[in-house]
């Protein structure tokens, strides 16, 4: 009797542990799953607000294009003219919009420089060799918006300027990545541009920025906790994984920009690992065809994280 109650109690226990083991594992999947949720959220939120970013620049590039004072101070070559132009309307975004992070250059039919709105230089300067946006809209004469690579690496949104019928240069709006950083605040999500450290002898305006690693930071303006970490945890540069966690915070890569299939920068998101509501950020509103790239997304359910602690 005894042998057998004990025997019954051995039992019981074993499902005990059996059970408890089962729903820890159980427990484990349905936070792994939660947190592969969140982290899909979140990326779908700032490619969604990417975007938007692009087709904002692309509407103002298109606007502007149509503008008759740049078309005749293009046509009639008349840099001064068109400058003032330019510090009128930018004026004016920044007066009603509090933008502050938009820039504006215009091109000759050749693809030279012909006004900048941020400086007056390199006037006459061809653009042909590393400017694949600028070859492209003249090639097919249609606006075209992507995150490009040049003297800078940021938003470039082109759009072809035409006296009547007649092609006559392009119009370039340009956008860093300080707007997007603003609105993705709004919710609790912390953003560190990068750029591949090979492409710095084109993108000489980044040479004297901050360095890490094979990277370097693309705006003067950083995030320092999402460096400090990226800092110490180099591994994480390498991306193995698809989303790293780091005790309660999540970091994640999305692809800005590429050549030949080389990705030429990164997005660095940071967001909390907690429950979220995944509301869309107020959008902007664009109607009509554009060619615009899209950020790449990856498919979380083929990759898991790596907890570092």
């Amino acid at each position: 009797m005894i042998k057998t109650y004990k025997n019954f109690i051995i039992f019981f226990l074993i499902i005990i542990v059996t059970l408890l083991f089962f729903l820890k594992k159980y427990n484990d999947i349905i936070k792994q799953n939660q947190i592969d949720i969140l982290v899909s959220n979140n990326i779908e939120l700032i490619s969604s607000e990417i975007s938007h970013q692009k087709k904002y620049a692309l509407s103002l590039a298109i606007l502007f294009s149509k503008n008759q004072h740049i078309i005749d101070a293009l046509k009639l070559n008349q840099p001064q003219q068109l400058k003032n132009e330019l510090d009128n309307l930018l004026k004016t975004i920044s007066e009603y919009t509090k933008l502050k992070n938009i820039q504006i250059q215009v091109h000759t039919k050749n693809l030279k420089v012909f006004v900048r709105s941020w400086e007056d230089k390199d006037t006459g300067l061809n653009l042909t060799s590393f400017r694949h946006g600028l070859v492209k809209v003249k090639q097919t004469q249609q606006p075209f918006v992507s995150n490009e690579l040049g003297k800078r690496f940021n938003i470039k949104a082109i759009s072809p300027i035409f006296d009547g019928k007649e092609y006559i240069g392009s119009l370039e709006v340009i956008m860093d990545y300080s707007s997007l950083k603003e609105r993705l605040k709004m919710a609790d999500i912390e953003v560190l541009p990068l750029l591949n450290s090979k492409f710095l002898n084109i993108a000489k305006y980044h040479q004297n920025n901050k360095k890490l690693y094979n990277f370097v930071i693309i705006e003067k303006q950083y995030n320092e906790n999402i460096y400090n970490t990226l800092f110490n945890h180099k591994e994480i540069l390498e991306q193995k994984q698809f989303y790293y966690e780091i005790d309660d915070t999540i970091l994640t890569f999305i692809p800005l920009g590429s050549i030949e299939k080389e990705t030429v920068g990164y997005l660095v998101a940071s967001f909390k690992n907690k429950n979220q509501d995944f509301n869309y950020l107020p959008n902007y509103q664009y109607k009509g065809n554009i060619n615009t790239t899209t950020t790449p997304q990856e498919n979380i359910q083929d990759k898991k994280n790596i907890i570092i602690k």
